[in-house]
């Protein structure tokens, strides 16, 4: 018997809040935690809704030892390939007396906590570490390296309507074409663009040979409904292109990472962990950073799959309140994938 079988459970024991964290970590949202439940043999109707993933997860695991599944629970998420990152960790979780953080408590020695410690209440809550948001914001390393591998494929447009120059932001879905918004092609004053430059690297550090292509501006292809354009180079770049869609939803809360170049300036990134607040058919909407500039820009889901076109910024009315706040939003990159099939475009697709 160990702490995974012991009914009622004691959450004075270290073991139970770590194993809580290390769920918190694997599966960050609810419909994922209340299918691994699932398949760990909940009994219907049990799941435990609560208002952020602590608490679900604290209420989780009171409910599957109660039910004498806990075991079952960690089994399963060792198990799984979705967690796969996690599974030594829950290997280790599963034996009579796993390896564990060193304890935390009260500061042994002073100065060490610049704060509010002083207050005998406020030492005894301090931790060595703590989420600081409903979900946790840390980031699998593997992320990185994916920014960097799809920068590539992302270009700064230079655009010409006659004598007005205009910049935005672009990405390879073939060898040959590049996704951008509609409104990046057609400007409201000077008419349809008469010239597109695109550059692959243009980036704050100098590359030895950057990668330029113009763009044909006959028979630009795209939808002013949903702000999507494609445009064809002139010659095809050996440069992977981006794959659309991704098997995942989008759920509030998400991590967004949009490259882009705000202002027409070096290429950049905005990296929000909790990003998304409103998602529906058409439009997904985020509190990551763009500037103008940033139109027709790439935005990944976590694994670095395209979810989205960015387009706009957008001003939304508090439900009750006079208050308006400012999100950035972005076409949901299935809608303009059926477009994209319906014209019989090529692309590359996740």
């Amino acid at each position: 018997m160990t702490y995974l079988d012991d009914v009622p459970q004691d959450w004075n024991r270290p073991e139970l809040p770590e194993l809580r964290d290390l769920f918190i970590q694997a599966y960050r949202r609810e419909a994922a935690a209340e299918q691994l439940a699932d398949a760990a043999g909940i009994l219907v109707g049990t799941f435990p809704y609560r208002d952020n993933m602590r608490m679900t997860w604290t209420a989780l695991i009171q409910v599957m030892g109660d039910q004498k599944r806990l075991r079952a629970l960690v089994e399963r998420a060792a198990a799984d390939p979705g967690a796969a990152a996690y599974r030594d960790r829950f290997e280790e979780m599963l034996k009579a007396d796993p390896a564990l953080r060193p304890p935390t408590g009260p500061p042994v020695a002073d100065g060490w906590w610049k704060g509010d410690d002083a207050s005998p209440y406020v030492a005894g809550r301090l931790r060595l570490e703590r989420l600081m948001e409903r979900r946790t914001r840390l980031i699998g390393i593997e992320l990185a390296a994916a920014v960097v591998a799809a920068a590539g494929s992302v270009a700064k447009l230079t655009l010409r309507f006659g004598a007005a120059r205009g910049y935005g932001t672009g990405f390879l879905i073939s060898p040959v074409l590049l996704l951008t918004n509609h409104h990046n092609t057609v400007h409201p004053d000077h008419g349809p663009v008469t010239s597109v430059v695109a550059e692959f690297d243009y980036y704050q550090s100098a590359r030895d040979a950057p990668l330029v292509r113009s763009a044909r501006v006959d028979g630009i292809i795209g939808d002013a409904d949903d702000d999507w354009a494609v445009l064809t180079l002139t010659t095809p770049v050996d440069r992977p292109a981006l794959r659309l869609g991704s098997p995942f939803a989008v759920g509030v809360d998400d991590l967004v990472v949009i490259i882009q170049h705000p202002m027409g300036a070096f290429k950049q990134f905005a990296l929000e962990p909790l990003a998304v607040r409103h998602v529906d058919d058409a439009r997904i909407q985020y509190v990551a950073d763009t500037q103008a500039g940033s139109s027709g820009s790439p935005v990944f889901n976590e694994r670095m799959h395209v979810v989205a076109l960015h387009h706009a910024e957008a001003e939304v009315a508090v439900a009750g309140t006079d208050e308006t706040v400012w999100r950035n939003e972005g076409i949901k990159i299935g809608r303009i994938v059926d477009k994209l099939r319906a014209r019989g475009i090529a692309f590359a697709e996740q």
